[in-house]
C-alpha cells in the first residue's frame, strides 16, 4: 500500500524529471548556462559539448595541445568561423581565422573590440593597469611613453653597446657549457639573456641572471604566474576552483614575488637618480616623470605594472622565439647550413653590425620570421565587443562576445601560406615579392596596438641567432620532450635541452 510520503514524493520526482529533461530539451543546440547567446549557421561548433557546461569539458582535455587543437578545428570548418561556449561567462567566444577579420577587428572596429572585463579581471593581479590589460587614456598614455626608446637611433646603440656586452657575457656562459660537455637548458639561459638585456635597456640597471647558477624567484613567479592567468581563460568560476585547489595560494604567492622584484627596481632607479630626477632616457625613467590631467605623478603600484608589462614584451617573446628558432635549425639541417652560408659570407669572423643585420642577411631575418610563424610568441589574441556589432558578413556579435584570433593557426593555414604551410622553410620570405601584412602575419599585431618592440625583438632576435650559430653547434638531445605549455605567451613546456661544441 502506497504511503503519505511515497504519495507525495513520486509526484514530486516525476515533475523534477520532467523539468530537467525539458531543459536539456530546450539547451540541445545551444548547451550553455548563463551568458549572451549567439546562434548563426555561418558559426561551428567544435562538437562534444554537455548540457549547462559548454566546451568546458573539451577545454580542459586538449589544454595541453590547445593551439594545435584549435589548427585541427579549422580544418574541420575549412577556416570558417569557430564558436567555443563557456558557462557563466557574460559572452560566448568566436574563433576566426581570416586575415581580414583580424584588420576588421584591430583596425576598422578598433574602437569597438578592446581588451574588455573578461580579460582585465583575469589578469587584474599580474598585470595590473599595465599596456597589456589597458584600454583608452591610460593604454595611449603608456604606449606614447614606450614609443620614445624604440626609434632606429637607439636600436643602433643598443647593438653596439648593450646588445654587444650582454652577448659576450652569454657567450661566456655557452664557452663553460661547451668545455663541461653536459646537457644544459638553452631555452632558460635565453630567458636570462633577453631578462637582462631589457631590464638594462628599460630600466638602466644591471640584474646579471646570466651568471648566475641559481633560479632567479622573480622569473619562476613571473612563468607560474602567466600559466595560472592562461588557465583562468577556459576555466569557469576559476577564483572558486583557485580557491578549493590551493592555487589562490601560490598565485598570491607569486604575484607578491614578482611586485616585490618591481618596487625593487624602482627604488634603485630613484636612488641612481638622486637629486636629478629629469636626468635619465630609459623608459622607467620617462615613466616617472610624468603626469596626469591634475599634476600627480603615477604611484609606485602603478609604476610597477608598468614595469612587469613591458617585462613580458621585453624577455619572454625574444626568448621564446629564439628557443623556437634553434629547436627548428636543429630539425632542419640544410636551413642551418644555408645560415652558415650567410653568416661566413658576410661577417667572415666578426660579429654583426646593425647595417649588416637589417641589410645584408636576408636568410637570418628569413629564419628568424619563419620560426615565429610557425611558433608565434604569443599564440592567441583575445578582444571583448564593447557593444553590439555585425560583420561584414552579416554575422551579428553581441555586446560582450569575445573574438579570438590564433596565430599558432594562421601559421599554419594553406589559405594564407600555401600548401606547404606547415613546413620550416625560410627560402619562403626571401622569395617573396613583398612582406606580407600585418594582417596575414599578426605575431606582433597590428593596427593602433601594433607591437612597438617590434624591430627592437627584430633586431636582438637576428643578432643573438647569428651570433650563436657562428660560434657553436647546437645540439637537442631531447627532441621527443620539446612542446609548449599554456601561457600568455608560447613557452616551451620543459624547456630546451641542448648541449654545445664551438665552430672552428
Amino acid at each position: 500500500m502506497e504511503t503519505l510520503a511515497e504519495s507525495l514524493l513520486l509526484p514530486t520526482v516525476a515533475t523534477l524529471t520532467a523539468g530537467f529533461s525539458a531543459l536539456l530539451y530546450y539547451y540541445r543546440e545551444d548547451p550553455i548556462l548563463g551568458g549572451a547567446a549567439i546562434n548563426d549557421t555561418k558559426l561551428h561548433r567544435i562538437g562534444g559539448a554537455y548540457p549547462f557546461l559548454g566546451d568546458t569539458v573539451k577545454a580542459a582535455l586538449v589544454k595541453g595541445h590547445i593551439h594545435d587543437f584549435v589548427v585541427d578545428c579549422f580544418e574541420k570548418s575549412h577556416n570558417e568561423p569557430v564558436v567555443i561556449k563557456f558557462p557563466l561567462v557574460d559572452g560566448p567566444f568566436v574563433f576566426f581565422n581570416d586575415p581580414k577579420m583580424v584588420e576588421y577587428f584591430l583596425k576598422t572596429k578598433f574602437s569597438v573590440y578592446d581588451k574588455g572585463p573578461f580579460m582585465k579581471v583575469r589578469f587584474q593581479d599580474t598585470l595590473g593597469h599595465g599596456i597589456f590589460n589597458a584600454d583608452g587614456a591610460r593604454w595611449k598614455s603608456q604606449r606614447k611613453l614606450a614609443a620614445n626608446i624604440f626609434n632606429v637611433k637607439n636600436f643602433k646603440e643598443y647593438v653596439n653597446d648593450t646588445f654587444a656586452a650582454e652577448m659576450d657575457v652569454f657567450s661566456t656562459v655557452l664557452e663553460e657549457h661547451a668545455a663541461s660537455g653536459l646537457e644544459f637548458d638553452l631555452s632558460d639561459l635565453f630567458f636570462r639573456f633577453t631578462f637582462d638585456s631589457f631590464v638594462k635597456i628599460a630600466f638602466g640597471i644591471d640584474v646579471n641572471s646570466m651568471t648566475s647558477k641559481e633560479k632567479v624567484p622573480f622569473m619562476e613567479a613571473f612563468d607560474n604566474a602567466q600559466k595560472t592567468v592562461a588557465d583562468r581563460v577556459i576555466t569557469p568560476l576559476w577564483s572558486y576552483v583557485e580557491r578549493l585547489t590551493g592555487v589562490a595560494r601560490t598565485q598570491a604567492d607569486d604575484v607578491k614575488t614578482i611586485r616585490d622584484f618591481g618596487i625593487s627596481v624602482i627604488q634603485e632607479k630613484r636612488a641612481s637618480l638622486g637629486d636629478e630626477p629629469s636626468t635619465g632616457n630609459d623608459l622607467l625613467s620617462l615613466l616617472m616623470r610624468t603626469t596626469d590631467d591634475e599634476g600627480n605623478s603615477p604611484t609606485d603600484e602603478m609604476l610597477v605594472d608598468y614595469v612587469l608589462n613591458f617585462i613580458i614584451a621585453g624577455r619572454d617573446t625574444t626568448a621564446q622565439a629564439l628557443s623556437w628558432t634553434f629547436f627548428l635549425l636543429h630539425k632542419n639541417p640544410a636551413a642551418l647550413a644555408a645560415l652558415h652560408e650567410e653568416i661566413a659570407t658576410v661577417l667572415g669572423g666578426s660579429a654583426p653590425t646593425y647595417d649588416q643585420i637589417k641589410n645584408d642577411m636576408p636568410y637570418a631575418n628569413a629564419v628568424f620570421h619563419e620560426a615565429l610563424r610557425l611558433y608565434p610568441s604569443v599564440p592567441l589574441e583575445l578582444k571583448q565587443a564593447n557593444a553590439d556589432d555585425t560583420l561584414p558578413d552579416g554575422i551579428v556579435i553581441p555586446k560582450d562576445t569575445i573574438v579570438c584570433w590564433s596565430n599558432y593557426a594562421m601559421g599554419r593555414t594553406e589559405a594564407i601560406w600555401g600548401p606547404d604551410a606547415k613546413e620550416f622553410k625560410p627560402e619562403r620570405w626571401v622569395k617573396m615579392d613583398k612582406q606580407p601584412s600585418p594582417f596575414d602575419y599578426p605575431v606582433f599585431n597590428a593596427g593602433p596596438r601594433v607591437c612597438l618592440g617590434k624591430n627592437m625583438a627584430e633586431l636582438e632576435g637576428v643578432f643573438v641567432l647569428v651570433q650563436v650559430a657562428r660560434k657553436f653547434n647546437i645540439q637537442v638531445t631531447k627532441e621527443e620532450d620539446v612542446t609548449y605549455s599554456l601561457s600568455l605567451t608560447l613557452p616551451m613546456k620543459n624547456g630546451l635541452a641542448v648541449k654545445c661544441t664551438e665552430r672552428l
